[in-house]
């Protein structure tokens, strides 16, 4: 009787290490499902469809870009690099597709612009806070005149003025 209960210890030590392989592998298999998923994702939204203007490969619903998608797919699936993948695709379809621009020639111009227009927009605001500060500090001269105010006989002759306007009014 023993070495019968040894043969079933030993049978269900076996089950036991073949369903936790089965678990551990079908685990595996589903990380590495979601990492190919994420991935294929990634790359979809770096390419402009050829097939449907204004739309990313992920958004196409045309059968053509779900090829290219399959085809992309299954090279990742084979270990290609996705850098690999995207070339092969710009090669095919030119680099008009990029949703990202590259950083060369003038794409690098395309990157830089942004931070460009920060740093301009930056120096302008400067610019004018300084020239309110600078007319705030000057202020208005002689009691709240403004900086050029008529001397007494400029007002005089002013005033004789204004007085012969109303008068013709009459």
């Amino acid at each position: 009787m023993s070495e019968r209960l040894l043969r079933c210890v030993r049978a269900a030590v076996w089950l036991l290490v073949a369903a936790t392989s089965v678990a551990a592998a079908s685990g595996y298999a589903q990380t590495a499902r979601e990492d190919i998923d994420r991935k294929s994702y990634d790359l979809y939204q770096q390419v402009f469809s050829p097939f449907c203007p204004g739309r990313s490969l992920n958004d196409c619903p045309s059968s053509k870009a779900h090829d290219l998608k399959a085809e992309m797919r299954r090279k990742l699936e084979q270990g290609v690099p996705p850098q690999v993948i995207l070339e092969d695709v710009f090669a095919q379809f030119g680099d008009q597709y990029r949703t990202v621009p590259a950083y060369q020639g003038f794409g690098r111009l395309v990157w830089w612009a942004p931070a460009l227009f920060v740093l301009l927009g930056a120096v302008v605001a400067l610019v004018i806070a300084r020239g309110r500060k600078s007319v705030q500090q000057s202020g208005p001269q002689k009691g709240g005149e403004m900086a050029h105010s008529p001397s007494g006989s400029e007002q005089d002759e002013l005033r004789k003025q204004i007085e012969q306007e109303l008068a013709a009014l009459d």
